[in-house]
């Protein structure tokens, strides 16, 4: 494994957390038990591929810095307007100051449950309080990360790490009509386009969801196929897109040194008509559904550690209402190799032209 890789892994176990390698066809993944994260994806040996697929802090790498982990891939739990502030005004007036993670989400007190070479499987307990109106929600959440086999007719100019990714939440208690769902966030490193496929509703492409301020000129492209987001680390923006107006696939396209290209391809399963929990800070704060399925993050703060993030959400679980458990699964297959190449089959999987936002 390349050096960043194993340096990765060391500083993680000199703060006593345990780690996970798992071998995923031509790649190999870092999972580490701490927040549950798959922190890293090496593919060896493609010119141009030396670094992380995935993003991590440059912390992480330091063994005295490595305490919480920063990057990669994490579950944590929606709606963020429920429990990402201390109060639903103050995220209003100043959403980034006042944003503070509850430590039992991020990084939890996971423990392994079962572990070989090409799975791990991780589970804790959440207890959450929503902020807007004291509602009180208790969860048993398990996480599963799993290798599994290539897509069929792949090139033999590509290298391709895939795996499978299962988060389980269940009831264990709380206030009627309190609500969450399992979110999965992949981050990621710029430069590069995140393609999200649309359907044929007419409003798939009209009316993503934005989080923030407006998206600009520049970070939000439209055709009659596809959303294209991009994440440079230059502008804060968040956009998403409902149940119904995706197809259940989004690409992470990045075009690197030496003619190489990666692309981050996640295959997840929207369901129109389930209930999605995650909403806007400026939505009527007595909306508890409706919210989007995939959100795509662009992050800037001025500093070094900007990354981007592709994002989706299961469907909820509601005290009092519905299912008392929710299994949601994704696959994920990472594609290494020649530009050229990279696209044309990436194409194949995504069903939508690979272009970028230059």
């Amino acid at each position: 494994m390349p050096d960043w890789f194993d340096q990765l892994d060391t500083a993680a176990q000199a703060q006593n957390h345990p780690t996970h390698r798992i071998v995923a066809g031509d790649g190999m993944l870092l999972v580490t038990e701490r927040g549950a994260r798959v922190m890293a994806c090496a593919i060896p040996g493609v010119p141009g591929v030396e670094d992380n697929l995935f993003f991590h802090h440059e912390s992480m790498l330091d063994p005295e810095k490595a305490a919480n982990p920063f990057g990669g891939d994490r579950l944590w739990i929606a709606p963020e307007v429920g429990w990402y502030w201390p109060s639903l005004a103050l995220a209003r007036e100043d959403a980034g100051k006042h944003a503070a993670t509850p430590p039992q989400i991020d990084p939890g007190e996971y423990l392994t449950d079962s572990a070989s070479p090409v799975h791990v499987q991780m589970s804790t307990r959440i207890d959450l309080t929503d902020v807007r109106d004291g509602k009180k929600i208790e969860l048993a959440v398990s996480r599963q990360v799993r290798a599994v086999e290539a897509p069929a007719g792949l090139p033999e100019t590509l290298k391709c790490a895939s795996f499978a990714i299962t988060n389980v939440l269940l009831l264990r208690g709380g206030d009627d009509g309190a609500v969450a769902c399992a979110w999965d966030i992949l981050q990621v490193p710029p430069v590069g386009t995140l393609i999200c496929p649309t359907t044929t509703d007419p409003k798939a492409v009209s009316e993503p969801t934005s989080y923030y301020e407006p998206f600009g000129d520049k970070h939000v492209a439209r055709d009659a196929n596809a959303v294209r987001f991009l994440i440079d680390s230059e502008r804060k923006v968040k956009m998403g897109l409902k149940a119904e107006h995706t197809t259940g696939r989004m690409g992470y396209y990045r075009k690197l040194g030496d003619g190489s290209a990666t692309l981050i391809l996640r295959l997840f399963a929207p369901q129109p008509g389930e209930p999605y929990p995650d909403i806007p800070i400026s939505a009527d704060e007595n909306q508890r559904i409706g919210g989007d399925v995939l959100q795509a993050y662009n992050h800037s703060d001025g500093g070094t550690s900007g990354f981007g993030e592709m994002e989706y959400h299961d469907p909820a679980v509601m005290v009092g209402h519905g299912p008392a458990s929710r299994h949601g699964s994704s696959v994920t297959h990472i594609l290494a190799g020649p530009d050229a190449d990279v696209r044309a089959y990436g194409e194949r999987l995504l069903g939508v032209p690979i272009k970028a936002i230059q």
